[in-house]
Order: C-alpha cells, then sequence, then structure tokens
C-alpha cells in the first residue's frame, strides 16, 4: 500500500431548494420529500492535509460565520475511516461562508466535499475503490442533506432526501440570496408542521418548476419577518421567482437581467438592517470535482 502525503483544497457549494414539498411520514416519524434543488456560487472552503493525527479547526480570521464547535465533519471523517478501516489521519481547516442554519446546506456541503476529498486519497492508495455509490450510502448515514450535496448539480430530491434524480435549471439567471440571521431549529419546524392545516401561500413557478414550500407557513408563524421579506421580493420589478429555501430562514429572488437585481439591491440597501446577509449570483453545475488546483 502507497502512501502518499498530500493537500487538497476542496470547495463546498451552498444548496439552494427552489422549492420543497413535504408528504407524509415512514413509522419512524421522518417526512418524505419532494424538492427541486440547484447548487450557487457560495462557497465553504476545507484545507485536507495529511497529519499525524486527526485535528478540525475552523479559520477564524478569515470565515464571514463561526461555529461554536465543527461537529460534522469530525463524524464524517470518523464514518469514513471506520468504513473502510483507514488509519491515515488528516488536519482539517474549514473557511466558513456560507451562513448557518439558513437552510443552504452548508453542513451537509461541507461533509459532502470532505468525503470526495478523501475518496480520492483512498483510491490513489488502495487497491480496493470506493464507489460514488459508497459515498451516498455513507452520506445518508451522516445528513439526509449530504447525498444530494455529494452531486451538488441540479436535481430532483424525493424520499427523505437520499433519492437523487438529475434535472435542469436554467444556467443563466441571476440569484438574490437574503439571511436575515434568524436562526431556526429544522427538528421544530417539522415538528410543528400539519399538513391537514398546510396552507399554499407565497406560490409562484420558475420555468416549469412550481416554487412552493410546504414549512413556509410554520416558519413565517414563528418568525413573521420571513413574510415581510418575501412579500418586498413579491414587489421587486421583473422578480422572475421568489421564495424561501429549506426549513429556512434564508429566501431567494431569481432575476433574468443583473440590472434588475442589482435595483432591487438598491431598495434592499434602504430597508436593510444591521443583521442582514446578502449575496447574489450564479448556480453552478459542479459535479463530483470539487478540487481547487
Amino acid at each position: 500500500m502507497k502512501q502518499i502525503d498530500q493537500t487538497l483544497n476542496l470547495f463546498a457549494p451552498a444548496k439552494l431548494n427552489l422549492n420543497l414539498e413535504v408528504l407524509n411520514k415512514d413509522k419512524d416519524s421522518f417526512h418524505f420529500i419532494r424538492s427541486h434543488i440547484c447548487f450557487l456560487k457560495l462557497y465553504d472552503f476545507i484545507t485536507l492535509k495529511t497529519n499525524k493525527k486527526s485535528l478540525v479547526l475552523i479559520d477564524k480570521k478569515n470565515s464571514k460565520f463561526l461555529l461554536d464547535e465543527e461537529t460534522i465533519l469530525k463524524k464524517t471523517i470518523t464514518i469514513f475511516k471506520d468504513q473502510f478501516k483507514w488509519k491515515k489521519n488528516f488536519k482539517i481547516i474549514l473557511k466558513k461562508n456560507i451562513p448557518i442554519g439558513a437552510g443552504l446546506g452548508g453542513g451537509s456541503a461541507d461533509a459532502a466535499s470532505l468525503l470526495l476529498g478523501l475518496r480520492k486519497i483512498y483510491n490513489q492508495e488502495n487497491k480496493r475503490k470506493v464507489t460514488i455509490d459508497n459515498l451516498l450510502t455513507i452520506g445518508k448515514e451522516i445528513g439526509s442533506d449530504v447525498p444530494a450535496c455529494i452531486f451538488s448539480r441540479s436535481l430532483i430530491a424525493t424520499g427523505k432526501g437520499e433519492n437523487i434524480s438529475l434535472s435542469s435549471v436554467s444556467n443563466n439567471k441571476n440569484y438574490l440570496i437574503l439571511f436575515p440571521n434568524i436562526l431556526i431549529s429544522t427538528s421544530k419546524i417539522y415538528q410543528n408542521f400539519d399538513k391537514k392545516k398546510y396552507k399554499n401561500i407565497f406560490v409562484n413557478y420558475f420555468d416549469n418548476i412550481k416554487v412552493i414550500n410546504s414549512l413556509l407557513p410554520v416558519v413565517s408563524n414563528i418568525n413573521p419577518e420571513i413574510i415581510q421579506i418575501l412579500s418586498m421580493f413579491k414587489s421587486f420589478n421583473n422578480v422572475r421567482s421568489y421564495g424561501m429555501t429549506g426549513s429556512g430562514s434564508a429566501c431567494f429572488a431569481v432575476f433574468d437581467d443583473i440590472y434588475d437585481l442589482k435595483n432591487a439591491l438598491k431598495m434592499l440597501k434602504i430597508k436593510q438592517e444591521n443583521d442582514w446577509y446578502i449575496w447574489y449570483g450564479k448556480k453552478k453545475e459542479f459535479g463530483f470535482n470539487r478540487i481547487l488546483y
């Protein structure tokens, strides 16, 4: 077995749920969902470097958002090493740019990119190869969004998020993300979701995709500011689509023309709260290659 000492620099793109339909529960009270997903040019960055012992560190100097403690990367490397009986150790440094608790899948994106980086090094050293299917199986154990984030391209997620079918979303659109810095417990939102009481609000269309979020009534009941943000998005000139991603609290608006988006930004600056995080840019089809050369 050859041993390779190397450093990989990985990027982990943010996930955007263009819609999220929550369906029935299974016997374990987990909800089945259906969601059209694409990925944004908004990234966390991970440095993966061989080391004498395993360490996971946060780049506090260069991160836009800070975690009290990083747990998902520790869980990911532990599960990967246990699964393939691999004793190699790494120093992992995370630069956090994706808002935390926003519904943008930052933790899942980090786990997915780390899995792909570990797979690359493992396969260089071992005759037995780790496949993408192996990673998807591990990903389901780490979190329901991890399989989608392994693909990091336009797709439809069903089941509990683990069933993936590839789709297409227009590449030439401009995306505006507003995170109002409201931290929402995903488990709390799902616990309060009642399909019988659900009402469609802020339903619109993006190409052939129905933009709807089953969790929005629950989230907006807890945090009315979400409704105010979506009402503002709806009022923007030439807005193509708008909604809340995942279980929130980040909201998005889609524009055909960058000038319409910049005009919307001007309106946002007039109303902007001090703790709002605003990002705009494009989506991208990433696939399995997350390595920066």
